[in-house]
């Protein structure tokens, strides 16, 4: 039988746990490489430690193994910043180090340790190089086991295994592509009617509850839910057990049935047995849920008579990636390989390699589907703010523009995960037209973990434990200084490194200097203009090194002076292809230390 090839990860064919291997040396990850492949492991490997950053928070490997037996301490802080973050806490890890490890490794490695509380937590261990890889393979099956639990899901058939094929064929027109797959789906699963008639009720001027529970009342399913959830302590109080749908439909309300309804039978059309590895639907449901209802309250902040369609649209804006990974079993990890190898957007990686997105796809099946146009084009259009700006209809700009800024906002606020962290700026026109002055508050931050907790818990969704604290006012002792050029914009690596536990300060000029306090400036010039790196020049010999310099620019207009820059504080990164993770791992080697909010669950 042939093995199975998995792009991006050697011995994709073995039954053994995925491992990631970070080393700067090649000759050393390969080596070990081999070595495992033949132990019958998977392997991931990463060449740097901002690569070793994105691989283990996409693919979450059972183990990292990272080689600090070069001269790169503070690459300790990757394992760090693992261990203490939520989504990768759980992974364990092996530091490889000189015989006599570097007092920097020493020291967070016992903190570290000193971290591990519960089973929550991976596992850590350490030893020295060089070493015997019969020591290794011992210390490696000390941390994780040797196997993984078998997989229910079904090997593809051969028609699918062609269609996988054709996605990635440049000769193949892309709508015949979108074609061979809605006719698969049509095949193995239908989109659930309750969800198709409830967007007719809601479209519909004279939609009322009566027709909304009928609608219920054909899906046992749904049914039962609706009415567990009427009879639950928070909506029953004094009133009493109900029986009947159309009470509960009374007692919930209109737009929170409608939403239980809709997710209840999306989620199940995608159970977890479906994933490919690095696209674990638990979290992509909780980022589909957040982006929802941020869009939902940010139109009914914006008096929008149905906000109910922007939380629809919100929910299924990354729709398309559904059965880009339930029926195609070899597309999604060639496309999440791309994206992590490129550091750039998933729809990036999906346009190049097969000439449409999955915001492409979900709107075809969509429409298809006969959903609202409203919520079809805010799911196409869900990457484009060029082209929703210059839509006519003032409802449908306000929707596209809510889904759109919600899908960034769940982003930073680390609110489930998808296919990659990558954070654009908000144009100043959507914030003018969705009424948020100079960007989002608090308060809505607020309403967002209050709604995303009610939902879950009917959802079965697990989520992590969520506080809500207020953002740091602006101070002068801030970590980080984030300068606006001269138009209105806003960038939501504000919330994201406010949610990481940054100080953040947000201005138009470049701030003086703070002797003995070590920050970062991140300077978002305008397109094109030309950078004023000299204005660090006059910058005290006593203070080189307490800042670090930080310009988001397109990178094609500045590929010359990158290569120029000699100093290693100062650096240019890609405002196209800004990923928040590799930010918060340069402030991590910076500031040699993982910070975090004070809310943060050790």
């Amino acid at each position: 039988m042939k093995k199975k090839i998995i792009p991006g990860v050697f011995g994709g064919g073995n039954s053994g746990p995925l491992l990631l291997i970070f080393s700067p040396r090649e000759r050393v990850r390969d080596i070990l490489t081999v070595g495992l492949i033949q132990c019958n492991y998977q392997v991931i490997q990463a060449n740097s430690s901002s690569q070793a950053t994105i691989k283990a928070s996409q693919m979450l490997p059972k183990l990292v193994i990272a080689d600090l037996s070069c001269d790169n301490p503070k690459d300790i802080l990757i394992a760090e910043r693992l261990q203490k973050s939520q989504r990768t806490r759980h992974i364990s890890t092996l530091l490889i180090t000189t015989k006599v490890p570097n007092p920097l490794v020493q020291k967070v490695t016992a903190e570290m340790l000193d971290q591990i509380r519960d089973a929550d937590h991976g596992k850590l261990s350490t030893m020295g190089y060089p070493f015997a890889f019969s020591e290794f393979l011992a210390k490696i099956e000390s941390l994780v086991l040797k196997t993984e639990p078998a997989s229910d899901k079904n090997p593809p058939n051969d028609q699918n295994r062609i269609i996988a094929e054709h996605l990635f064929d440049p000769s193949i027109p892309v709508d015949r592509k979108m074609q061979n797959i809605g006719k698969s789906l049509h095949k193995n699963w239908g989109f659930p009617f309750t969800v198709v008639k409830a967007m007719d009720i809601i479209e519909s001027d004279v939609g009322c509850t009566l027709e909304l529970s009928k609608c219920i009342s054909t899906d046992p399913a749904v049914s039962s839910t609706i009415l567990k959830i009427a009879n639950t302590v928070q909506y029953a109080r004094r009133h009493g057990r109900i029986t009947d749908i159309k009470e509960a439909v009374v007692r919930l309300g209109f737009r929170e049935t409608r939403s239980i309804m809709a997710c209840m039978s999306l989620i199940d059309l995608s159970p977890e047995v479906y994933r490919n590895r690095g696209f674990g639907r638990r979290e992509f449901w909780l980022h589909s849920l957040t982006v929802g209802l941020i869009a939902e309250k940010i139109c009914i902040d914006c008096y929008m008579q149905r906000p109910e369609l922007a939380f629809i649209a919100g929910l299924l804006h990354d729709f398309g990636k559904i059965p880009l990974d339930n029926d195609f079993d070899s597309v999604f990890p060639r496309l999440l390989d791309r994206t992590m190898g490129d550091v750039c957007a998933f729809y990036e990686a999906e346009d190049v390699l097969m000439g449409f997105t999955h915001a492409d796809l979900g709107y075809y099946l969509t429409s298809n589907w006969n959903f609202p146009p409203s919520v079809t084009m805010a799911i196409m259009n869900h990457h484009d703010p060029e082209r929703i700006l210059k839509i006519t209809s003032a409802n449908d700009k306000i929707i596209q523009e809510a889904v759109y800024v919600g899908n960034l906002l769940a982003k930073a606020l680390g609110l489930g995960h998808s296919c990659d962290e990558i954070l654009e700026e908000i144009p100043a026109e959507m914030l003018k037209d969705l009424q948020m002055g100079s960007g989002p508050d608090d308060k809505l931050f607020s309403h967002i973990i209050k709604q995303l907790r009610i939902l879950c818990s009917y959802l079965n969704l697990q989520l992590r434990e969520l506080k809500n604290e207020e953002q740091k006012p602006d101070g002068n002792e801030s970590d980080v200084v984030v300068v606006y050029n001269d138009r209105a914009i806003y960038h939501p690596m504000i919330v994201a490194l406010r949610n990481n536990g940054f100080n953040v300060v947000v201005t138009n000029q470049i701030p003086g200097d703070t002797p003995g306090h070590k920050r970062v400036v991140i300077s978002i010039p305008e397109p094109g203009a030309p950078l004023d790196i000299n204005i660090y020049g006059d910058e005290r010999e006593v203070n080189r090194g307490e800042t670090l310099k930080i310009f988001l620019v397109n990178m094609e207009h500045y590929r010359e002076l990158r290569h120029g820059i000699t100093d290693a504080n100062l650096i240019l990164m890609d405002r196209r292809t800004f990923d928040v993770r590799l930010l918060l791992h340069t402030l991590d080697i910076f500031f040699e230390r993982i910070t975090l909010p004070t809310n943060a669950i050790q």
